[in-house]
Parts: C-alpha cells; structure tokens; sequence
C-alpha cells in the first residue's frame, strides 16, 4: 500500500514538474531549429543565436536591461538590508505595521504600480519645469535644465523602489532568527554598532541578502508593466523589446533569447544554493587551505585587504557604469515610435551607421494607443507615424512641429498626389510614409464561398471564426462601409446604426475575439477563418499560409496614409529631420516597401519596385501582388480616406466603444 503511495505521489510530481516546464521545454528545443516554425522541426542549427546577436535592438536592450538590473539590484539590497535592521530594532506592534505597509507593493497591481510612478513623474516634471524656469530668472549661477522625461534615470528609480520591499521580505526572518543578545554581547564587549554589524548581523543575515539581491534582480530582469510606463521613449527593456516583436508572430529568435534567460537565471539559482549549502557546514569539515584562508583573511591585514578589494571592486563597477553611461548619452540619438514591423530594421543600422545618430525605435499598437500615450507624457518621442485621421487630430490639439523642409531634400521625390492631402493641406507638418487598404483576409479552405462583402463579419455561418479590429475608427469602418454610410458621417443614427450591428454579432458570438496584431498567429495558424486587417501584413501573411486571400469589398473600404511628424518641442529635432530624410530616399524606400508589403509614397521608389523586386529574387512580381501593394486607381476611387472627426463625435465613438465592452 505504502509502495503504490509513493508511486502515485511521484507520478503526480512528475506531472506537475512536467505541466510547468514542457512549455520551456519545448521553447528551448526551437530555440536550435533550423527553420523559422514553432510547430515543425526542420534540423538543429544555431543560425537564431546568430541572428539574436546580430540584431542591434536586442542587443541594446539587453545592455539597458542589465544595467538597470545590477544598478537597482546592488541599490535595493543595500537600502532593502538596512531597512530590515530598522524593521527589527523596532517594537512588534510598530514592526507589525511597516511588514504590513511594505507587503502592499508586493500585492499591488503591477499595472497600477506602473501608471502611479508614470503619473508621479509626469507631475514632478511639470512642476520642475514651472520652477526651474523661476529659479533660472531670479539668478544666473546655476542653470537648471527647465525640461526632464522619463528615461533611463526613471526607469532606474521605478525599479529600486519596486525591489525594495522584496529584499526586506528576504532578510527579515534571517534576522528574526538571530538571537539578539549577540550584539549586546558585542557591544558590551568594545565593538562599536558598525564593528557589531559586520562581525556579528552580516554573517547572520547574508543568506537573507544573497536572497533578496537574487530576487531584485530576477524582478528587474522581468518586468515589463512598470518599465513600459517608466522608460519613456528613449530606454528599452529586454521585457519591452521582446513584447514589441511578439505583436505579430514569435520568431526564433524570441526563442534564441528566452532561453538564454531562463539558463542564467536557473545558474543564478544553483550558484546561490550551493553558496548557501557550503555556508552551513561547520568549520571543522572545511578543507584546511580553506581554514588558513579564513585566519588569514580575519588578521588586521587582510581585514584591510577585504575592504580594500570592495573598495576597488565597487568603484570599478560604477565608473564603468558611468563611463557607458556617458559615452551612451554623448551620442545625438532620435526617439522613433512606429508599428510593429513596419520598418527594414537594416535601416535604422545603415542611419546610424552614415549619421551616428543612434536610433530609439519603438511600437504602439495603434492610433489611439499612441494618441494616449501622447497625452499622458509618457512617450517623449521626437518622431511619430500616425495614419492620416490621427495627423489632423494631433495638428488640431497643437502637438506637431512645422518641419523644415530645407532639410529634407528628399520630400521632392514624394509623388504629387500624396502631398497637400486632407490631413495636412499646406503640407507644414508631415512626410508621408507609406499608405495601403484594408480589406478581409480569410482562409478559402474554411469557408463555403469566396467573400466579395463586409456581410461576412456579421454572418452567423462563421460564429467563432471571425476577428474584428480592436480599435473603434477601424471597427466601426466595416459597419459604415456593409450600410453603405461614409466612413466620415457624423449622423449619430447611422453611428448608432453602425454600433448596433457590431453589437449583434459580438452578442451572438460571431467574433472569436477583437484583435490588433495577434491576428497573424491566428490566420497563419488556421485558428480563424475569417480577419480584417490591412493588406501589405495580407501579404506577410501569405508566406506563412498559402491558403490565405485578400479582397476589399464591393462596397468600399478604407484607403490610408501613414506619415512621419515631429512632435511639438521634440528634444532633438535635428536629428528628427536628418531621419526623415534619409527615410524619404528611393533607395530607404525600396528597402523599405520589400520588407513591410506597403506602398511607398515616393514616385521612384513605385515605378523602380518590380525591377528591384525581379533584381533581387531572380523571378517577376506578378501583377496581382503589386495590385494589393499599390491599389490600382480603380480600386482607391471606391475606397473612402478617414477625416479628423468633430470633438463631439469623437467622443460618442469612444462611448460607444466603452458600452461595446472591448
């Protein structure tokens, strides 16, 4: 009977070893797969390790990542350590009740932990700026900068608080442990309070601190939440990077970097254990070399030696940290935010390369996530690429910078019809940067017919399988379009109208979810039948699933431009203008159109494409890709570009989207 327990418990502990690291498992082994699947082996290889330390933004963020890691690791451990010692010299009801106190950021809400330090600092900032500008008048002395962002100091605070009350959790029961008359014995003894803390408490206690320094820096290397809202637009986490590129499809590469991760972590973990079981064996079965080292290192001598060695190993670590820091923050740099893939990645490295400007490119997921972030202070970017709604709102709210087009020689080669367009008609404020449609996506092997209509996103036949925009402009847009309203009416009935069939189906389950880039794992996966997206990441798509098509409906859709602005008061507007520029070229834009599916604005690069695209893979780009690339007239004049919508409407949109429940 005894045996048959064992057996059932050790089958059962297999099982849950098993359900909680199969799924690493399996992440490690396609981390060494030769093709780009997740699901199909195709042989080892190492080309993804490769590739991960080839790839400039991965690797930047790594450097960022550690460095914030140790900086606020080596911070919270020191502050964490001593704040315990303050917790324990106090009486049990006081103690009761800072324990209590530093358990709330522990068991809050990472997300309203994020938004309370961004709020913080976006009010602290306010408020310096209002003083410095005082303070700079009434003397001449000390200049202070009259503007700060979030950034890597920001992040680097967020974290050392967050971390803190993980290392006071850690050393607090090691000293709980410890019998308090060993100091007073110390002291009674001669030893003044800091001879007693490092002969007596720190011996005790530095289980609890090797604890807590393993914790904070495992919660630094983690964390995304709080370092999204903290980082600002010029410093980029692992965390961040890895979910900006998650948006559209895990590629091996975020295998590549996961494992690497989870290895350095599972080593942290068994160096600190053995550390801690060679701790708690008794003198006498130490090795005697190991004895000697230990009297030799306790005479005055090597006391001196020890204190010494931390003096220089520690000053070493921060004039390094400083001396990166500086040499990072020397460099003129550009804050970018963009979308997910929609940029030649090659080119940000070429830029830097020719200009020395380093590029901080980063991702929203869509016009009214970047809107918010906007105006919530947090993104401190210099260069944004909203769509064309989006551009006439941010104009209307005085939050773009006139460009100087003297120093972007290159918007001469943007073709005619692009220029001068509703969203920005004296052509003041924008560089266009790529325009397309949208239109239905589906999987001709899982539906009955092909779809010419918008009726199928609200067909009870395909209850489960369709995916709606997750975004109201764009959602609503199909409604409009299937009732044949325009996609700019600003008729509360015919919004309503339009609200209320999306509400019916959603009601009825005809949507499987409401997406934004989750929809390529869905499609490429045969998790959906039927999407509405955009058509160049249609064609991303196709390379995935060859089942796939691509219509814009008979009734009309949605034709759109993207374009580059430099925000109001952006810190480095030079630089924003030089990476303009160079994004304009025919030969950026080249690059660029073969690597996002999108049309590019500037004429050459639209006339010059199918014979880069024939140069390049050796075959002829059939008439029907470049058709979905760039929308032959006849197909833009039964599509409907979006106007800046009234303040009025715009917040029926948002009330409805709200009553919608997305």
């Amino acid at each position: 009977m005894k045996r048959r327990r064992r057996i059932g418990s050790r089958a059962l502990t297999a099982l849950v070893f098993l359900f909680l690291y199969a799924p690493i498992l399996l992440l490690i082994v396609f981390s060494f797969n030769k093709g780009n699947s997740n699901i199909v082996w195709t042989g080892f290889s190492l080309d993804w390790y490769k590739s991960l330390f080839q790839n400039r933004l991965i690797m930047r963020s790594v450097y960022t990542t550690l460095l914030v890691s140790l900086l606020a690791t080596a911070i919270a451990t020191v502050a964490g350590t001593f704040a315990a010692i303050g917790f324990y010299s106090l009486r049990r009801r006081s103690r009761t009740v800072l324990s209590t106190v530093n358990s709330i950021p522990m068991m809050n809400a990472d997300i309203v932990t994020g938004v309370a330090m961004c709020l913080f600092f976006v009010a602290f900032f306010t408020f310096w700026g209002d003083f410095s500008v005082w303070f700079n008048g009434v003397q001449s002395v000390v200049v202070l900068p009259e503007r700060l962002t979030l950034g890597f100091g920001t992040l680097l605070i967020a974290h050392v608080t967050f971390n803190i009350p993980y290392v006071i959790l850690s050393v607090g029961p090691k000293l709980r442990q410890m019998d308090k008359n060993l100091v007073d014995a110390a002291q009674d003894l001669g030893c003044t309070w800091m001879q007693a803390f490092w002969k007596v408490i720190l011996p005790e206690i530095k289980p609890g601190i090797a604890s807590g320094a393993l914790t904070a820096f495992t919660m630094s290397v983690d964390d995304f939440i709080i370092s999204y809202f903290t980082a600002g637009s010029s410093s980029s986490t692992l965390a961040m990077t890895i979910y900006g590129m998650t948006k559209k499809r895990v590629t091996p590469e975020i295998n590549a970097v996961s494992t690497l991760l989870f290895v350095t972590v599972l080593a942290l973990l068994v160096v600190v254990n053995l550390r801690e079981a060679r701790a708690e064996r008794s003198d006498a079965e130490r090795h005697p070399v190991s004895r000697k080292l230990t009297r030799l290192l306790d005479t005055p001598k090597g006391r001196l030696f020890r204190r010494g060695a931390g003096v220089v190993l520690a000053a070493s670590f921060l004039i390094a940290v400083v001396l990166l820091t500086g040499a990072t923050n020397a460099q003129p740099v550009v804050n970018v935010c963009s979308w997910g893939e929609y940029i030649d990645e090659d080119l940000i490295t070429q830029f830097e390369e020719e200009t020395g400007i380093i590029v901080n490119y980063q991702t929203a997921e869509s016009n009214e996530a970047l809107y918010s972030l906007l105006k919530s202070g947090a993104g401190d970017y210099d260069v944004v690429v909203p769509s064309d709604y989006m551009i006439s709102q941010l104009i209307e709210e005085d939050m773009l910078a006139e460009l100087d087009y003297g120093q972007i020689p290159n918007y001469a080669l943007i073709s005619e019809r692009f220029k001068g367009l509703t969203y920005d008609p004296q052509e003041r404020y924008t560089v266009p940067y790529a325009w397309g449609t949208v239109g239905i996506i589906y999987n001709e092997t899982m539906v009955e017919e092909p779809i010419t209509s918008w009726s199928a996103l609200f067909d009870d036949r395909y209850a489960g399988n369709v995916l709606m925009f997750r975004n109201s402009r764009d959602a609503m847009a199909t409604a409009l379009s299937y009732l044949g309203h325009s996609l700019n009416t600003t008729d509360e009935a015919e919004l309503r109208e339009a609200f209320q069939l999306l509400k019916d189906a959603k009601n009825r389950g005809v949507y499987q979810s409401f997406v934004m880039d989750e929809i390529f794992q869905k499609l490429e996966g045969g998790n959906a039948a039927i999407g509405v997206y955009y058509a160049g990441d249609y064609l991303t798509m196709l390379e995935n699933n060859e089942d796939l098509r691509f219509v814009i409906p008979e009734e009309g859709s949605n034709w759109f431009m993207d374009a580059m602005c430099v925000l109001k008061e952006a810190p480095h507007y030079e630089e924003a203008l030089s990476w303009i520029n160079f994004i304009a070229s025919t030969e950026a834009n080249l690059a660029n159109m073969d690597y996002i599916w999108y049309a590019s604005p500037n004429q050459e690069a639209l006339e010059q494409y199918p014979a880069y695209y024939e140069e390049l893979y050796g075959e002829e780009l059939d008439q029907e890709t470049y058709d979905i690339i760039a929308a032959p007239a006849e197909t833009l004049d039964r599509c409907e570009a979006y106007l800046v919508l009234p303040l009025e409407t715009r917040k029926l949109y948002n009330d409805l989207w709200t009553e919608l429940g997305i």
